[in-house]
């Protein structure tokens, strides 16, 4: 089936939409207007839009009630493709860019939205965000004399260490409700080096899982190295683009599945000898990592060691 790729750039209170068929026209981002004009698709319009900034929400629950596809952009990829056309910034010419980005690449639909999963990456991504105020108070307690402020500072740090173990529960609480995301985090929880945090983040933000070749997760996740060659030049390769906080999870889980002697121990010893960096071990383990927890939910199996 031939799409016709619509391009939607969202803001908080409007869709602007540029559909090859019926040109610029703008709807309101609310959830009667948004539903209303989806209801009208034909089941090859496909939408196409960045998956950014949180006002897409009405947009994916929306089409998800109505069982219509659509396809989520990666931001970095967008701007790619609208520097090489050397375009001006605006609303519509974004629409414009990304109807031409969906045809030009033959987009088809993203991985429908599940509201479960949605709920989990809010409570997971509040963790994250309490675990970085935590970071950066403890880094400007380090830095003060003043003893009022540090004294501040405390008790900051307290309240914020309160909340996250509140967040903590609430994600517990999630799991013992929803017996699909619970069987899901166990599968993961089974391979070494993986716990709460990482099984939740999986989750929550790679709905992939379990459908990817190794490859293709990989470089969903942030993990895969890319080449950097020209002529007779070879750049140092880099991993880059893909799921940031999925890449932190895993790096944070590759750390302490570096601790567990079993687990990957051929590759990790084979990277020692050959005397590369410990980062550049932790990134290599984190890879693995994804690959194993992808084809763990492949099969719906426990982990297993292998070596």
């Amino acid at each position: 089936m031939t799409r016709n790729h619509i391009g939607v750039d969202l803001s908080r209170d409007w869709l602007d939409i540029f559909d090859p068929q019926g040109g610029h026209f703008r709807v309101a981002n609310r959830a009667g207007a948004v539903r209303d004009w989806l209801a009208a698709l034909g089941r090859r319009d496909l939408p196409v839009f960045e998956a950014t900034s949180g006002c897409d929400g009405v947009l994916l629950r929306q089409a998800a009630a109505l069982g219509h596809p659509v396809h989520r952009v990666n931001p970095l990829h967008a701007w790619h493709f609208a520097q090489s056309l050397n375009l001006a910034k605006t609303d519509r010419v974004d629409a414009r860019m990304l109807a031409r980005l969906g045809a030009e690449r033959r987009l088809g639909a993203s991985p429908a939205f599940v509201a479960e999963r949605a709920e989990l990456a809010e409570l997971n991504t509040r963790r994250d965000q309490i675990r970085r105020m935590e970071t950066q108070e403890k880094n400007r307690l380090a830095k003060t004399v003043s003893g009022a402020i540090r004294a501040d500072i405390a008790s900051l740090l307290r309240l914020l260490a309160r909340r996250r173990v509140r967040i903590e529960a609430e994600i517990a609480a999630f799991l013992k409700t929803h017996p699909a995301s619970a069987d899901t985090v166990r599968l993961l929880e089974t391979i070494p080096g993986i716990g709460r945090v990482a099984s939740v983040t999986l989750v929550s933000a790679m709905p992939e899982l379990g459908t990817c070749d190794r490859r293709a997760i990989a470089s969903l996740g942030g993990l895969a190295p890319k080449a950097r060659e020209s002529g007779k030049w070879r750049g140092r390769r880099a991993i880059g683009a893909g799921r940031r906080h999925v890449r932190r999870a895993l790096y944070m889980a590759a750390l302490s599945a570096l601790r567990h002697g079993g687990f990957a121990a051929s590759l990790v010893s084979r990277m020692r000898a050959a005397g590369k960096p410990g980062k550049v071990i932790a990134i290599a383990l984190a890879r693995k990592l994804l690959t194993v927890a992808n084809a763990v939910i492949r099969d719906r199996k426990p982990f297993a060691a292998t070596e």
